[in-house]
């Protein structure tokens, strides 16, 4: 490569461009986009400052002034790639019965922190409609290298930065005015201007070592969502951040009107309901099935495809929110 062209290839290298062309079609769609959303994560024995690349807020509606039926907060790592570089994934293998994938672990929603029904079954369907993935690899078709870090490292950046944000969501809605609380979702996506494949059925080492072309091996797809593990780092991390989290929580008088608001939406044959004085608890003690509803699945996304899936997503979800028109309507604060 030319020297005077090298600074080309190392800005683009450096996601920057990619950063400002997301943020770019998020504010289009009228988010409030920052930059660099910085946490503390242990590195070693001591306590490091990381951030993601991008956190996105919106509201809904964007019709009148008068209110706000709920938010969406989004969290973006951006990975830009050199030409011929693909990101190729492992489909979910496992029988339905056995498969980690839950329907509403993507889009987290912190809904009954709130006074408001909602659709559940809306976000439902659109996760039905996303490819499941295990695991991923980047293939360098020009070089031969294949490798995961990239992939991973935007992963760990997204999880570890969420516990900040849920907690955030939460004490908003139970410090605020009762009339200013509404339903709060959240995201975490990795956009890459890779391709995304998905592995075909039948995969095998035999079919590596017999096939011509990459393609023969996987099918393309614009986005997916992809599990990751919670491990015992992670775990040490969230406990860290909701420590105390519980604490008098059955004296803040917001926490008791949205448990007796949802508890008047309990299921009429099972008796059941979301219940935001537990989740308070559960976050604490950090389960492990409260810590696989926030953080075990992400969304992954072909930068191409980034407009129309995030059109989807606030489809859904102004939807999945939209209030009863007899409803006394919220006033912004």
């Amino acid at each position: 490569m030319n020297e005077s062209k090298k600074w080309k290839s190392r800005l683009l290298s450096s996601s920057l461009p990619l950063e400002y062309e997301v943020a770019k079609i998020l504010t289009d769609r009228d988010f409030s986009v920052s930059f660099d959303y910085s946490y503390y994560r242990k590195d070693g024995d001591q306590k490091k400052e990381f951030s993601t690349d991008l956190k996105g807020l919106h509201f809904f509606p964007l019709d009148t002034e008068d209110r706000i039926d709920a938010s969406l907060t989004l969290v973006a790592e951006c990975k830009y790639r050199e030409e011929g570089k693909k990101w190729i994934f492992l489909p979910d293998i496992n029988k339905r019965e056995f498969s980690d994938f839950t329907l509403g672990y993507t889009i987290k929603s912190l809904a009954e922190f709130s006074t408001a029904k909602t659709k559940k079954d809306l976000i439902y369907s659109f996760e039905e409609g996303f490819e499941f993935a295990l695991k991923g690899v980047e293939i360098n078709l020009t070089s031969g290298e294949v490798f995961d870090k990239d992939i991973r490292h935007g992963i760990a950046q997204l999880k570890f930065a969420l516990p900040y944000l849920i907690k955030n969501i939460i004490e908003d809605n139970t410090y605020c005015h009762l009339v200013d609380a509404h339903p709060g979702y959240l995201i975490s996506v990795l956009v890459t201007n890779a391709d995304l494949y998905i592995l075909n059925e039948g995969f095998s080492i035999e079919r590596v070592k017999e096939c011509e072309d990459f393609e023969e091996l996987a099918r393309l797809v614009p986005y997916l969502v992809c599990h990751t593990e919670i491990g015992p780092d992670f775990t040490d991390h969230h406990k860290g951040i909701f420590r105390g989290f519980s604490r008098n929580s059955e004296e803040i008088e917001n926490l008791q009107a949205f448990e007796a608001f949802q508890k008047s939406q309990r299921h009429k044959t099972y008796q059941v309901y979301s219940s935001p004085l537990r989740c308070c608890h559960d976050l604490e003690q950090s389960y492990l099935s409260t810590m696989k509803q926030y953080y075990s699945q992400h969304f992954i996304c072909n930068f191409k495809h980034f407009p129309e899936f995030i059109d989807t997503i606030l489809k859904t979800l102004s939807e999945a929110t939209k209030p009863d028109q007899k409803k006394t309507r919220i006033k912004k604060k």
